[in-house]
C-alpha cells in the first residue's frame, strides 16, 4: 500500500542550505519548482537557450540560467525534461558539469532504468516521483 506523506512527517532541514537546480519548466518543472520554492528551498531553473519557457520562470520569480551553469551551481540537480532528450542534454550540459557530492535527480526511472544516464560513482541519484500531472502536483 503507497503510503502518503505530510508535511509533519519530515523535515527539509537536510536540505535547507543546498541550491537545487530544476532542469526544464514544463508540466513537471514549473509545479515542482514552485513548490520547492513555496517550501523555502533554494531553487534555480535551468534551461536552454531561448526556450519558451525562459520568461514564465523569471516572472514566476525564479533566477533562471543555461543548464550547463545550473548544474555547475545546483546541489541537487532535478531533471523535469522529456525522456526523450535526456541523454542529449545530459552529455551536453549536465555531465561534463557534475562534480563529486552532487545528487542527481528525477521524476521518472527510464533514463536511469535503460542506461540512457550513467551517473559518476561519486554522484547520488535520487527519484522524485508525483503521482499525477503538474496541475495537481501544485494543488493542496
Amino acid at each position: 500500500m503507497a503510503k502518503t506523506w505530510k508535511d509533519t512527517d519530515i523535515s527539509l532541514d537536510p536540505i535547507k542550505n543546498q541550491t537545487i537546480a530544476v532542469i526544464g519548466y514544463g508540466i513537471q518543472g514549473d509545479a515542482q519548482a514552485n513548490n520547492l520554492k513555496d517550501s523555502g528551498l533554494q531553487v534555480i531553473v535551468g534551461l536552454k537557450e531561448g526556450s519558451p519557457t525562459w520568461n514564465k520562470a523569471k516572472s514566476d520569480g525564479h533566477t533562471v540560467m543555461s543548464v550547463a551553469e545550473a548544474t555547475k551551481k545546483g546541489d541537487i540537480v532535478h531533471i523535469l525534461i522529456p525522456d526523450m532528450i535526456q541523454s542529449k542534454v545530459y552529455s551536453e550540459d549536465i555531465g561534463p558539469n557534475l562534480s563529486a557530492g552532487k545528487a542527481l535527480s528525477f521524476s521518472h526511472a527510464a533514463a536511469i532504468q535503460c542506461n540512457w544516464i550513467k551517473a559518476p560513482d561519486n554522484v547520488d541519484v535520487i527519484m522524485v516521483a508525483p503521482k499525477g500531472p503538474g496541475s495537481k502536483v501544485r494543488e493542496t
